[in-house]
Protein backbone atom coordinates (compact mmCIF):
# COMPACT_ATOMS: atom_id res chain seq x y z
CA UNK A 1 0.00 0.00 0.00
CA UNK A 2 1.08 3.37 -0.94
CA UNK A 3 1.30 6.13 1.87
CA UNK A 4 -1.12 8.17 0.46
CA UNK A 5 -3.83 5.29 0.37
CA UNK A 6 -2.79 4.98 3.83
CA UNK A 7 -3.07 8.70 5.31
CA UNK A 8 -6.34 8.36 3.15
CA UNK A 9 -7.92 4.78 4.50
CA UNK A 10 -6.62 6.44 8.38
CA UNK A 11 -8.87 9.67 7.96
CA UNK A 12 -11.90 7.69 6.57
CA UNK A 13 -11.63 5.36 9.37
CA UNK A 14 -11.80 8.55 11.90
CA UNK A 15 -14.81 10.17 10.14
CA UNK A 16 -16.70 7.02 9.83
CA UNK A 17 -16.36 7.27 14.19
CA UNK A 18 -16.50 10.87 14.28
CA UNK A 19 -18.54 10.84 17.79
CA UNK A 20 -15.90 8.59 19.23
CA UNK A 21 -13.18 10.30 17.29
CA UNK A 22 -14.00 13.53 18.64
CA UNK A 23 -14.41 12.36 22.47
CA UNK A 24 -11.20 10.43 22.09
CA UNK A 25 -9.59 13.66 21.44
CA UNK A 26 -11.06 15.64 24.22
CA UNK A 27 -8.57 14.74 26.18
CA UNK A 28 -5.82 16.03 24.19
CA UNK A 29 -8.01 19.30 23.73
CA UNK A 30 -8.17 20.37 27.28
CA UNK A 31 -4.56 19.02 28.29
CA UNK A 32 -3.15 21.27 25.11
CA UNK A 33 -5.34 24.11 25.87
CA UNK A 34 -4.52 23.76 29.80
CA UNK A 35 -0.91 24.01 28.52
CA UNK A 36 -1.62 26.55 26.24
CA UNK A 37 -3.35 29.00 28.32
CA UNK A 38 -1.75 28.79 31.39
CA UNK A 39 1.84 29.82 29.78
CA UNK A 40 0.61 32.46 28.18
CA UNK A 41 -1.20 34.00 31.19
CA UNK A 42 2.11 33.00 33.01
CA UNK A 43 4.28 34.50 30.64
CA UNK A 44 1.95 37.98 30.72
CA UNK A 45 1.58 37.91 34.53
CA UNK A 46 5.79 38.26 34.49
CA UNK A 47 5.89 40.96 31.85
CA UNK A 48 2.93 42.58 33.78
CA UNK A 49 4.70 42.81 37.12
CA UNK A 50 7.74 43.46 34.92
CA UNK A 51 6.53 46.61 33.59
CA UNK A 52 4.60 47.84 36.82
CA UNK A 53 8.16 47.28 38.83
CA UNK A 54 10.42 48.88 35.77
CA UNK A 55 8.13 51.91 36.16
CA UNK A 56 9.78 53.19 38.96
CA UNK A 57 13.14 52.92 37.47
CA UNK A 58 15.66 49.92 38.43
CA UNK A 59 18.64 53.02 39.62
CA UNK A 60 17.54 52.55 43.23
CA UNK A 61 17.88 50.73 46.15
CA UNK A 62 16.13 50.37 49.50
CA UNK A 63 17.06 50.05 53.13
CA UNK A 64 14.38 49.22 55.97
CA UNK A 65 15.47 48.53 59.17
CA UNK A 66 15.57 45.35 61.28
CA UNK A 67 17.10 41.98 59.88
CA UNK A 68 14.10 40.20 59.27
CA UNK A 69 11.03 41.38 57.67
CA UNK A 70 9.24 40.97 61.21
CA UNK A 71 11.16 43.32 62.65
CA UNK A 72 10.28 45.95 60.23
CA UNK A 73 6.80 45.51 60.58
CA UNK A 74 7.15 45.19 64.48
CA UNK A 75 8.41 48.77 64.76
CA UNK A 76 12.15 48.61 64.56
CA UNK A 77 14.69 51.60 65.12
CA UNK A 78 17.62 50.79 63.39
CA UNK A 79 17.76 53.09 60.73
CA UNK A 80 18.44 57.03 61.54
CA UNK A 81 18.75 60.61 59.99
CA UNK A 82 22.56 60.52 61.34
CA UNK A 83 22.49 56.59 58.95
CA UNK A 84 20.99 58.97 56.12
CA UNK A 85 23.59 62.06 56.40
CA UNK A 86 26.18 59.65 56.57
CA UNK A 87 25.79 57.73 53.02
CA UNK A 88 24.93 61.36 51.57
CA UNK A 89 28.25 63.28 52.91
CA UNK A 90 30.45 60.07 52.55
CA UNK A 91 32.84 61.13 49.66
CA UNK A 92 33.88 57.41 48.38
CA UNK A 93 29.96 56.93 47.58
CA UNK A 94 30.30 58.80 44.17
CA UNK A 95 27.45 56.59 42.20
CA UNK A 96 25.08 58.03 44.68
CA UNK A 97 22.73 60.33 43.43
CA UNK A 98 19.62 61.05 45.99
CA UNK A 99 19.43 59.65 49.26
CA UNK A 100 16.02 59.82 50.53
CA UNK A 101 14.42 58.83 53.81
CA UNK A 102 10.83 57.75 54.60
CA UNK A 103 8.85 57.68 57.89
CA UNK A 104 5.44 56.08 57.25
CA UNK A 105 2.37 56.19 59.95
CA UNK A 106 -1.28 54.82 59.04
CA UNK A 107 -3.71 57.69 60.25
CA UNK A 108 -7.19 58.52 60.38
CA UNK A 109 -7.21 61.35 58.01
CA UNK A 110 -10.70 64.04 58.05
CA UNK A 111 -11.36 66.82 55.37
CA UNK A 112 -14.91 68.37 54.51
CA UNK A 113 -16.92 66.10 56.42
CA UNK A 114 -15.50 63.19 55.71
CA UNK A 115 -13.15 60.25 57.36
CA UNK A 116 -10.54 58.11 55.61
CA UNK A 117 -7.74 55.16 56.77
CA UNK A 118 -4.70 56.95 55.28
CA UNK A 119 -0.57 55.83 54.36
CA UNK A 120 1.32 59.29 55.27
CA UNK A 121 4.86 59.36 53.89
CA UNK A 122 6.70 61.68 55.38
CA UNK A 123 9.40 62.72 52.96
CA UNK A 124 12.03 65.16 51.59
CA UNK A 125 11.44 66.67 48.18
CA UNK A 126 14.00 64.26 47.02
CA UNK A 127 10.72 61.70 47.05
CA UNK A 128 9.84 62.63 43.37
CA UNK A 129 12.86 61.24 41.99
CA UNK A 130 12.06 58.11 43.49
CA UNK A 131 8.22 57.34 42.90
CA UNK A 132 7.79 59.85 39.61
CA UNK A 133 4.39 60.33 40.78
CA UNK A 134 2.36 62.51 38.37
CA UNK A 135 1.86 66.24 39.32
CA UNK A 136 -2.17 66.86 37.87
CA UNK A 137 -2.38 69.85 40.14
CA UNK A 138 -0.23 72.18 42.39
CA UNK A 139 3.38 70.96 43.17
CA UNK A 140 5.19 69.05 45.32
CA UNK A 141 6.83 69.45 48.75
CA UNK A 142 9.43 72.13 47.97
CA UNK A 143 13.18 71.98 49.89
CA UNK A 144 12.10 75.32 51.89
CA UNK A 145 8.79 73.66 53.41
CA UNK A 146 10.49 70.26 53.79
CA UNK A 147 13.33 72.46 56.13
CA UNK A 148 11.07 74.24 58.14
CA UNK A 149 8.73 71.08 58.80
CA UNK A 150 5.36 73.33 57.51
CA UNK A 151 2.11 71.75 57.54
CA UNK A 152 1.48 70.46 53.90
CA UNK A 153 0.60 67.78 51.96
CA UNK A 154 0.03 66.80 48.53
CA UNK A 155 -2.93 64.42 48.33
CA UNK A 156 -3.30 61.41 45.86
CA UNK A 157 -6.10 61.65 43.17
CA UNK A 158 -8.35 58.98 44.73
CA UNK A 159 -8.11 60.39 48.26
CA UNK A 160 -8.49 63.77 46.88
CA UNK A 161 -11.75 62.14 45.04
CA UNK A 162 -13.12 60.62 48.64
CA UNK A 163 -12.80 64.25 50.26
CA UNK A 164 -12.96 66.42 47.46
CA UNK A 165 -15.33 64.92 45.19
CA UNK A 166 -14.59 64.34 41.09
CA UNK A 167 -12.58 66.93 38.82
CA UNK A 168 -12.54 69.33 42.34
CA UNK A 169 -9.28 71.18 42.57
CA UNK A 170 -7.99 70.34 46.57
CA UNK A 171 -4.71 72.91 45.99
CA UNK A 172 -5.34 75.22 49.13
CA UNK A 173 -7.76 72.91 50.77
CA UNK A 174 -7.26 71.91 54.30
CA UNK A 175 -6.81 68.07 56.04
CA UNK A 176 -6.71 67.45 59.51
CA UNK A 177 -4.10 64.35 61.15
CA UNK A 178 -4.52 64.24 64.64
CA UNK A 179 -6.25 67.32 65.45
CA UNK A 180 -3.12 68.88 63.20
CA UNK A 181 -4.44 70.88 60.09
CA UNK A 182 -2.21 70.55 56.89
CA UNK A 183 -2.87 72.63 53.72
CA UNK A 184 -2.79 70.21 50.41
CA UNK A 185 -0.31 71.92 47.88
CA UNK A 186 -0.40 69.34 45.58
CA UNK A 187 -2.14 66.48 43.86
CA UNK A 188 -0.20 63.39 42.59
CA UNK A 189 -1.33 60.54 40.34
CA UNK A 190 0.25 57.50 39.45
CA UNK A 191 -1.38 54.87 36.42
CA UNK A 192 0.80 52.58 37.10
CA UNK A 193 -1.59 49.76 38.79
CA UNK A 194 0.67 48.61 41.72
CA UNK A 195 2.06 51.86 42.15
CA UNK A 196 -1.33 53.72 41.89
CA UNK A 197 -2.65 51.32 44.43
CA UNK A 198 -0.53 53.20 47.30
CA UNK A 199 0.25 56.47 45.64
CA UNK A 200 -3.09 57.56 44.22
CA UNK A 201 -4.27 57.13 47.82
CA UNK A 202 -1.83 58.07 50.46
CA UNK A 203 -0.54 61.45 51.51
CA UNK A 204 3.13 63.14 50.66
CA UNK A 205 4.36 65.34 54.17
CA UNK A 206 7.56 66.73 54.69
CA UNK A 207 9.35 64.06 56.96
CA UNK A 208 10.01 66.53 60.09
CA UNK A 209 6.09 67.36 60.43
CA UNK A 210 5.68 63.50 60.31
CA UNK A 211 8.39 62.52 62.91
CA UNK A 212 7.70 65.00 65.11
CA UNK A 213 3.72 65.67 65.18
CA UNK A 214 2.32 62.94 64.21
CA UNK A 215 4.59 59.74 65.11
CA UNK A 216 6.38 61.61 67.89
CA UNK A 217 9.59 59.62 66.89
CA UNK A 218 12.48 59.42 64.69
CA UNK A 219 11.78 56.90 63.10
CA UNK A 220 12.67 55.68 59.57
CA UNK A 221 10.86 52.76 57.86
CA UNK A 222 12.86 53.27 54.27
CA UNK A 223 15.74 55.10 53.32
CA UNK A 224 15.92 54.53 49.24
CA UNK A 225 19.29 55.49 47.73
CA UNK A 226 19.73 56.28 43.47
CA UNK A 227 22.56 55.96 41.90
CA UNK A 228 23.79 57.65 38.17
CA UNK A 229 25.21 54.58 37.17
CA UNK A 230 22.96 51.27 36.95
CA UNK A 231 25.56 48.63 36.04
CA UNK A 232 27.62 49.32 39.49
CA UNK A 233 24.79 49.40 41.45
CA UNK A 234 25.70 46.01 42.81
CA UNK A 235 28.73 47.70 44.27
CA UNK A 236 27.25 50.85 45.53
CA UNK A 237 24.85 48.83 47.41
CA UNK A 238 27.93 46.79 49.12
CA UNK A 239 29.89 49.85 49.64
CA UNK A 240 26.28 51.48 51.53
CA UNK A 241 25.86 48.09 53.56
CA UNK A 242 29.86 48.02 54.64
CA UNK A 243 29.24 51.84 56.17
CA UNK A 244 25.98 51.31 58.13
CA UNK A 245 27.43 47.44 59.48
CA UNK A 246 30.24 49.82 60.59
CA UNK A 247 27.93 52.60 61.83
CA UNK A 248 26.08 50.22 63.87
CA UNK A 249 28.77 48.63 65.12
CA UNK A 250 28.31 45.56 64.05
CA UNK A 251 31.26 42.89 63.82
CA UNK A 252 31.79 40.25 61.13
CA UNK A 253 30.04 37.61 61.68
CA UNK A 254 26.82 39.58 62.74
CA UNK A 255 23.85 39.77 61.01
CA UNK A 256 22.51 43.00 59.35
CA UNK A 257 19.95 44.82 61.92
CA UNK A 258 19.01 46.24 58.17
CA UNK A 259 17.70 45.10 55.14
CA UNK A 260 18.76 46.62 51.47
CA UNK A 261 18.17 44.95 48.14
CA UNK A 262 17.71 46.40 44.83
CA UNK A 263 14.82 47.07 42.63
CA UNK A 264 16.68 44.82 40.00
CA UNK A 265 16.71 41.49 43.49
CA UNK A 266 13.12 42.16 43.50
CA UNK A 267 12.06 42.19 39.83
CA UNK A 268 14.51 39.26 39.78
CA UNK A 269 13.18 37.26 42.76
CA UNK A 270 9.10 38.29 41.52
CA UNK A 271 10.74 36.70 37.90
CA UNK A 272 11.93 33.70 39.61
CA UNK A 273 8.63 33.13 41.31
CA UNK A 274 6.50 33.56 38.86
CA UNK A 275 8.18 31.12 36.81
CA UNK A 276 8.16 28.08 38.77
CA UNK A 277 4.56 28.50 39.86
CA UNK A 278 3.93 28.73 35.85
CA UNK A 279 6.30 25.69 35.03
CA UNK A 280 4.54 23.30 38.16
CA UNK A 281 1.18 24.33 37.00
CA UNK A 282 1.79 23.66 33.27
CA UNK A 283 3.30 19.95 34.46
CA UNK A 284 0.17 19.52 36.86
CA UNK A 285 -1.87 20.55 32.97
CA UNK A 286 0.53 17.99 31.57
CA UNK A 287 -0.90 14.91 33.67
CA UNK A 288 -4.30 15.70 31.41
CA UNK A 289 -2.10 15.14 28.26
CA UNK A 290 -0.83 11.44 29.92
CA UNK A 291 -5.05 11.11 30.45
CA UNK A 292 -6.08 11.69 26.98
CA UNK A 293 -3.24 9.37 25.86
CA UNK A 294 -4.38 6.72 27.55
CA UNK A 295 -7.57 7.31 26.26
CA UNK A 296 -6.52 7.31 22.63
CA UNK A 297 -4.98 3.68 23.44
CA UNK A 298 -8.15 2.37 24.92
CA UNK A 299 -10.30 3.29 21.54
CA UNK A 300 -7.82 2.83 19.08
CA UNK A 301 -7.55 -1.12 21.22
CA UNK A 302 -11.21 -1.26 20.39
CA UNK A 303 -11.31 -0.02 16.86
CA UNK A 304 -8.21 -2.27 16.11
CA UNK A 305 -11.08 -5.55 17.81
CA UNK A 306 -14.01 -3.89 16.04
CA UNK A 307 -11.98 -3.93 12.44
CA UNK A 308 -10.36 -7.52 12.89
CA UNK A 309 -11.85 -9.05 9.61
CA UNK A 310 -11.02 -5.62 7.96
CA UNK A 311 -7.57 -6.24 8.98
CA UNK A 312 -7.55 -9.50 8.08
CA UNK A 313 -8.84 -9.03 4.09
CA UNK A 314 -6.60 -6.30 3.81
CA UNK A 315 -3.42 -8.62 4.43
CA UNK A 316 -5.02 -11.77 2.18
CA UNK A 317 -4.54 -8.73 -0.83
CA UNK A 318 -1.32 -8.28 0.09
CA UNK A 319 -1.16 -5.90 3.08
CA UNK A 320 2.53 -5.89 4.69
CA UNK A 321 2.30 -5.71 8.18
CA UNK A 322 4.07 -2.52 8.24
CA UNK A 323 1.25 -0.93 6.33
CA UNK A 324 -1.73 -1.96 9.12
CA UNK A 325 1.39 -1.08 11.54
CA UNK A 326 0.94 2.52 9.59
CA UNK A 327 -2.44 2.67 9.21
CA UNK A 328 -3.47 2.67 12.73
CA UNK A 329 0.01 4.70 13.89
CA UNK A 330 -1.05 7.72 11.67
CA UNK A 331 -4.85 7.41 12.83
CA UNK A 332 -3.66 7.66 16.30
CA UNK A 333 -1.35 10.72 15.44
CA UNK A 334 -3.82 12.50 13.34
CA UNK A 335 -6.31 12.15 15.74
CA UNK A 336 -4.27 13.69 18.75
CA UNK A 337 -2.81 16.40 16.46
CA UNK A 338 -6.16 17.71 15.10
CA UNK A 339 -7.06 17.86 19.38
CA UNK A 340 -3.81 19.26 19.79
CA UNK A 341 -3.82 21.77 16.83
CA UNK A 342 -7.91 22.68 18.21
CA UNK A 343 -5.90 22.96 21.78
CA UNK A 344 -4.32 25.46 20.98
CA UNK A 345 -6.78 27.63 19.05
CA UNK A 346 -8.76 27.57 22.08
CA UNK A 347 -5.59 28.29 24.71
CA UNK A 348 -5.19 31.22 22.51
CA UNK A 349 -8.11 32.48 22.84
CA UNK A 350 -8.61 31.97 25.80
CA UNK A 351 -5.12 33.59 26.89
CA UNK A 352 -6.55 36.61 24.69
CA UNK A 353 -9.74 36.73 26.53
CA UNK A 354 -7.79 36.84 29.66
CA UNK A 355 -5.27 39.50 29.11
CA UNK A 356 -8.39 42.08 28.04
CA UNK A 357 -10.35 41.20 31.19
CA UNK A 358 -7.22 41.38 33.53
CA UNK A 359 -5.67 44.41 31.49
CA UNK A 360 -2.16 41.92 31.32
CA UNK A 361 0.09 41.61 27.88
CA UNK A 362 -1.18 39.22 25.64
CA UNK A 363 1.40 36.48 25.12
CA UNK A 364 1.89 33.50 23.13
CA UNK A 365 5.11 32.12 22.45
CA UNK A 366 5.97 30.34 19.19
CA UNK A 367 8.30 28.17 21.19
CA UNK A 368 5.28 26.73 23.24
CA UNK A 369 2.89 26.02 20.22
CA UNK A 370 5.46 24.14 18.56
CA UNK A 371 6.33 22.40 21.61
CA UNK A 372 2.23 21.62 22.21
CA UNK A 373 1.75 20.40 18.61
CA UNK A 374 5.09 17.95 19.21
CA UNK A 375 3.83 16.90 22.39
CA UNK A 376 0.44 15.62 21.27
CA UNK A 377 2.21 14.03 18.27
CA UNK A 378 4.25 12.41 20.53
CA UNK A 379 1.16 11.00 22.76
CA UNK A 380 -0.27 10.04 19.56
CA UNK A 381 2.80 7.68 18.77
CA UNK A 382 3.21 6.43 22.19
CA UNK A 383 0.12 5.48 23.08
CA UNK A 384 -0.78 4.80 19.58
CA UNK A 385 2.17 2.53 18.95
CA UNK A 386 0.67 -0.92 21.63
CA UNK A 387 -2.60 -0.98 19.56
CA UNK A 388 -0.68 -0.53 16.15
CA UNK A 389 1.56 -3.19 16.64
CA UNK A 390 -1.11 -5.91 17.63
CA UNK A 391 -2.79 -4.82 14.27
CA UNK A 392 -0.08 -5.61 12.49
CA UNK A 393 0.60 -8.70 14.09
CA UNK A 394 -2.90 -10.38 13.43
CA UNK A 395 -2.81 -13.32 11.00
CA UNK A 396 -4.57 -12.93 8.29
CA UNK A 397 -6.67 -16.28 8.29
CA UNK A 398 -7.56 -15.94 12.13
CA UNK A 399 -8.57 -12.51 11.44
CA UNK A 400 -10.82 -13.12 8.63
CA UNK A 401 -12.69 -15.99 11.14
CA UNK A 402 -13.18 -13.72 13.82
CA UNK A 403 -16.29 -13.31 14.80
Amino acid sequence: MEYKEIIQSALQALRINILRTSLTMLGIIIGITSVILIYSIGQGAVAFITNELSSFGTDYFQINPGGNQISTFAGSNTLTFEDVEAIRNDSSLTNIKYVVPFAMASETVSANGQEEELLIYGSTHEAVEIFKPELTDGSFITEEQENASERVAVIGTDAAEKFFGEDSSPVGETIRINNRTFRITGVTESTSVLAGGFINNALFIPIGAVTDQILGEKRLQEIDVSVYDQNSINQTLKDVEDLLRDRHGLEEGDENDFQIQSAKDILSTVQTVTGLLTAMIVAISGISLVVGGIGVMNIMLVSVTERTKEIGLLKAIGAKQGDILSQFLIEAVVMTSIGGIIGIILGTIGALVISLIFKIPFIVSAPAIIIAVGVSSLVGIIFGLYPARRAAKLSPIDALRYE
